[in-house]
């Protein structure tokens, strides 16, 4: 297979039109436009990105709730038409999905597939995922992850070989909120000191240990105000009865709600830190936008996490399910005004690392490899 002298065709999907996984492709997309490539996403109807500014074409096909031919045939006439070279597949929440698109796509064209799971296995994990993501695994070219620590457990649940599998961390995901958007600033007190923590609410985000650790951080900090912010993924009476029970209703705020891109501006220029107490997990688009912001984050050993958060330096790092440790890490930095200054330094020079050009070097180059040429000559047909 060639390249031609206008690059790569590249076709990205991701079914969900909300949310971290089609952010993330938003940011890949135009960074591989910007080196050369063409590229098409192909994502669910509601696109949010769809009036923000991008170098790619967006096609909205998938419907959650019913079935759209047209919009199905459009997307196969786009595929015929644009003939890519990458099927690139993101998001591990829908694993029957993509591989009834894999068995329809491989008939119309040679495109080499990869994958990004984005998360290791679906928020709400059904008897034939496995199984499903061990088909679908042994017929991608390549693997894209987000933390070392997923490769092993790709590895070893899904037979991928170490030498398709490529690393790479999480560029902010929401640089175009600061870039496009005036913040929607949260109505809260004068002088607060806001903890927020913020992302979709399930039982593996740690919000219980959260909670236990609340009280002793607002008895020795009594301005700080601590921000739940999320979609719920589970059930919020049993929180809901915690928060009355420890009496935390007034400085405690939880918020179940997927909030606009206002509002986590909002929320996110509000807060003095994230924090993110995990009890186990994958990688967090919210930690590499929490830096984008230029904000400490203090998260738990899971998830990847510690490959991001440099302890003492960008935040500080605790056990999982630990309150007593995770309130000593919030009283630490919500009173230690010279270490949270020195934080605030090292993030923004952190945020500035790691980039999404940079990343679509490296994914750029893994596609050459994947497509039969040398890295090189994809830069350089790209160009």
């Amino acid at each position: 297979m060639t390249i031609s002298s206008d690059g790569l065709r590249i076709l990205f999907i991701a079914p969900a039109p909300r949310a971290g996984t089609v952010q993330y492709t938003h940011n890949l997309a135009n960074a591989l436009v910007e080196r050369g490539h063409r590229v098409t996403l192909v994502t669910g109807i509601g696109f949010e990105l769809a009036d923000y500014p991008r170098k790619y074409t967006a096609l909205e096909v998938f419907d959650r709730y019913r079935p759209r031919p047209l919009r199905l045939c459009r997307f196969v006439w786009h595929c015929l038409t644009f003939r890519p070279q990458i099927i690139h597949l993101q998001g591990a929440q829908h694993p029957a999905l993509y591989i009834l698109l894999w068995a329809m796509l491989r008939l119309l064209g040679s495109a080499s597939f990869v994958y990004t799971p984005q998360d290791v296995l679906p928020n709400s994990l059904r008897p034939y995922h496995i199984r499903a993501f061990r088909f679908l695994y042994a017929r991608m070219r390549h693997v894209f992850l987000n933390a070392k620590q997923n490769e092993s457990l790709v590895i070893e649940h899904f037979a991928v070989p170490r030498e398709r599998i490529t690393v790479h961390p999480i560029a902010d995901l929401t640089a175009f909120v600061r870039e496009h958007i005036a913040a929607e600033l949260p109505d809260i007190p004068s002088g607060s000191r806001v903890v927020l923590c913020f992302g979709l609410i399930e039982p593996r985000k740690g919000i219980h240990t959260l909670l236990s650790a609340a009280p002793e951080v607002l008895r020795q900090v009594p301005d700080a105000l601590l921000l739940i912010v999320g979609k719920p993924l589970m059930d919020l009476a049993p929180l809901q009865r915690q928060l009355k029970e420890l009496g935390l209703q007034e400085r405690v705020r939880l918020v179940p709600q997927y909030v606009s891109f206002a509002q986590m501006a909002g929320y996110f220029t509000a807060a003095r830190l994230l924090v993110l107490p995990y009890e186990n997990g994958w990688n967090s688009g919210v930690l590499a936008s929490a830096f984008g912001f230029g904000k400490p984050v203090i998260a738990t050993r899971v998830g990847g996490f510690e490959e991001v958060v440099d302890d003492e330096s960008t935040g500080l790092l605790v056990p999982p399910k630990d309150p007593a440790a995770l309130a000593d890490a919030l009283v630490r930095l919500l009173r230690d005004d010279a270490l949270y200054a020195r934080m605030i330094t090292n993030v923004q020079q952190a945020a500035k690392d790691i980039s999404w050009d940079a990343i679509a070097q490296v994914t750029e180059a893994r596609y050459a490899d994947v497509v039969g040429i040398g890295a090189d000559c994809a830069v350089s047909q790209a160009r």
